[in-house]
């Protein structure tokens, strides 16, 4: 029966990477699923990343880009204030992964399809409280209330992504909820394809609770 670690990680926190480096060596995976899509995976990797062109931009819808630029923004704003490179937990799981001769899966969904569906099934009012949110709110002020070096505890990552489920529930649903669920089938395919296997998992701290009860579930299942 395949074995399952998951590592809830920051994207811009240097515990991340050390949780990430002493899984590999600790638990020896056979597999390493990323949160990652293909286009995402390619940005990360590529040390001449190209910038987002109107041709692109108009076909993530207003929202979705506006969405995009504003996201980026506040990761390089937060990963200079860490000296980390946005991204570092899944690039050094990438690495590591290949380093120890692990395959890599990208287990998210295509960044392209989020941002769309932000555009396009977000009311405008919900849009337009979180630009507002993000722009004057605790990143957009610079007022962080947690250690931006290691991982938010998992009590106080609940505790956001309820307050989000609650503020933003359209959004939520996209964001967070879609991609879980894409994620978890993602995580099921390979545990069929590969049944004997040690499947180490790399997601956000966000993401980490409901795959906890999906990989739980799934095991149990299994058995």
């Amino acid at each position: 029966m395949v074995k399952i670690k998951i590592i809830g990680t920051s994207h811009i926190s240097k515990q991340s990477v050390s949780e990430i480096k002493k899984a590999m060596i600790e638990f020896k995976p056979d597999i390493v699923a990323i949160e990652l899509d293909a286009q995402r995976y390619m940005g990360l990797m590529n040390q001449k990343r190209r910038r987002m062109n109107l041709k692109t931009a108009s076909k993530l819808g207003f929202f979705g880009f506006i969405f995009y630029l504003i996201g980026s923004m506040s990761q390089k704003i937060l990963g200079k204030r860490t000296g980390q490179q946005p991204g570092i937990d899944m690039k050094t799981a990438i690495i590591e992964a290949k380093n120890i001769g692990a395959k890599r899966a990208l287990i998210d969904r295509d960044i392209g399809i989020t941002l769309r569906r932000l555009s396009k099934t977000v009311p405008v009012p919900e849009k337009l409280k979180l630009v507002f949110y993000l722009i004057f709110g605790s990143f957009g002020s610079g007022k962080v209330n947690f250690d931006l070096q290691k991982v938010p505890k998992d009590k106080l990552v609940h505790k956001l992504i309820s307050e989000l489920s609650h503020k933003f529930p359209n959004f939520y649903r996209v964001l967070v909820s879609e991609r879980d669920k894409y994620m978890q089938n993602q995580i099921k395919l390979i545990t069929v394809q590969y049944p004997d296997s040690k499947l180490l998992i790399v997601i956000g701290a966000g993401h980490k609770e409901k795959m906890q009860k999906f990989v739980k579930k799934l095991t149990n299942t299994n058995k």
